[in-house]
């Protein structure tokens, strides 16, 4: 089976290289040609643990990244897509998808297998992507039965590949026929393929494992401001209600919930055209979402409000942020709609700013208005240090050393608690804070 996967971001890439190293014929299409050229020089755009090595065993035998579908030696029997869905002021753009359907139309003959990957609003492939391909194919008179599957991507970053392959893959299809061909493809990665009754619950499915998490993780950041004007420890309380009550799993509170899918799959569930069939036309999933986008600023000011300022001016303030990536654990070098960034855009201006990850590159921190450094020289002189995630690195770090080279007194941010606040109850030089801290 020879398949075209169009789009070689992060669900692109790691599902072209996890068939290409099942045996599959897979082309991959991307039209940035910066992504391109390092794909073909076998350098990953994105991290994941493995991906060098499937790339580099696969690249020129059974996977080739192209710029276009006229660069194929061979007519594929799928096509996969997998372009991205922006989210622009709260509303879906769903045009990178229509524009890769007509894009693939052209090039088929009727019979092949379309894959809609793309996370994307209810309705989009039977509302939009197949009435383009009928009409194209209308176009061209070619007469033949459409066999069109949506099959969510469902991994997370950092275990994506690892994830291809135990994962149930939810499918559905406009015919049986369709189904069966996407279960031939499928089969190959994971024991676990469910199928669904309509193509539009495979489509919810896909937003309400996301939208989900990020009300879940919602609920413990308000009640980590809860917390703190109540002058209660968050982390004592949420941990403690956990302890053997099996009816309780609440995450614990996170400077608030970034990257591409679950700051974006909620506004993509909850659109206006269903928010007006709702109670008071109010969404508790938006509702969550822009709680989480508030706890950034509500950090900063924080931030603001604490740091000692014993030095001659704001701006010679130095302040250390560690954690650049939109999570940890499993850690990512993606840095998109991370809360980092936002709280560095709302305290570069004011304050100098030094930062360290240990996977994003010094030049993707330097675009963002810091100053790049090793943890030691980050310690040394800050009057502010925030740990902004909970990267297994900083985990085991001689915080207390580290603190010494810091000015006194400094203002020691710990977002995810990696750190016992007892350990500095008794120090005069360090003031420890963090989300629903007493």
């Amino acid at each position: 089976m020879n398949i075209a996967i169009i789009g070689l971001g992060f669900v692109g890439l790691t599902l072209s290289l996890s068939l290409a190293d099942r045996g599959f014929k897979i082309y991959g299409v991307e039209i940035n040609r910066d992504t391109l050229d390092k794909i073909n020089n076998k350098v990953p755009t994105i991290n994941e643990y493995g991906i060098k090595e499937i790339l580099e065993r696969t690249l020129g035998k059974t996977f080739f990244p192209v710029m276009e579908l006229e660069e194929l030696s061979e007519h594929p029997d799928t096509f996969i897509i997998c372009v991205e869905t922006p989210v622009v002021d709260g509303i879906p753009n769903t045009t990178y998808i229509t524009n890769a359907v007509k894009t693939v139309t052209k090039y088929m003959n009727g019979d092949e297998l379309i894959i809609l990957r793309s996370t994307c609003p209810v309705g989009v492939t039977e509302k939009y992507v197949i009435p383009i391909i009928e009409d194209e194919l209308k176009q061209r008179n070619i007469n033949t039965a459409l066999n069109v599957v949506y099959a969510p991507e469902r991994t997370a970053e950092g275990v994506a590949l690892q994830e291809l392959s135990v994962l149930p893959q939810i499918i559905s299809g406009n015919n049986p026929n369709a189904v069966i061909k996407a279960m031939d493809v499928f089969r190959k990665l994971t024991p676990t393929i469910i199928q669904v009754s309509s193509i539009k619950t495979a489509e919810m499915i896909k937003l309400i494992d996301n939208s989900f998490r990020d009300v879940r993780f919602s609920y413990a950041n308000e009640i980590s401001l809860m917390c703190e004007n109540l002058g209660v420890d968050v982390h004592e309380c949420i941990t403690k209600a956990n302890v053997g009550y099996p009816r309780n799993n609440i995450p614990v509170p996170s400077p608030g919930v970034g990257g591409p899918c679950l700051s974006k799959d909620p506004y993509l569930l909850a659109t206006n055209e269903q928010i007006e069939n709702l109670p008071g036309k109010k969404s508790l999933i938006l509702t969550g979402r822009k709680l989480n986008e508030s706890i950034p600023s509500f950090l900063a000011k924080k931030i603001k409000e604490k740091i000692p300022m014993n030095v001659i001016s704001p701006k010679e303030t130095k302040i250390f942020i560690m954690g650049f990536g939109f999570k940890g654990e499993p850690e990512t070098n993606d840095v998109r709609k991370s809360p980092t960034l936002d709280v560095v855009n709302e305290l570069h201006q004011d304050f100098k700013i030094y930062s360290h990850d240990p996977i994003v590159t010094k030049e993707v921190l330097e675009k963002h208005n810091t100053i790049p450094v090793e943890i030691e020289e980050g310690f040394k002189n800050a009057n502010c240090v925030v740990i902004m995630n909970n990267h297994k690195a900083y985990k085991k770090l001689d915080i207390i050393s580290l603190l010494k080279n810091a000015n006194k007194p400094c203002l020691f941010i710990d977002c995810w608690r990696l750190y016992d606040k007892k350990m500095f109850s008794n120090s005069q030089d360090i003031i420890y804070s963090g989300l629903g801290v007493v």
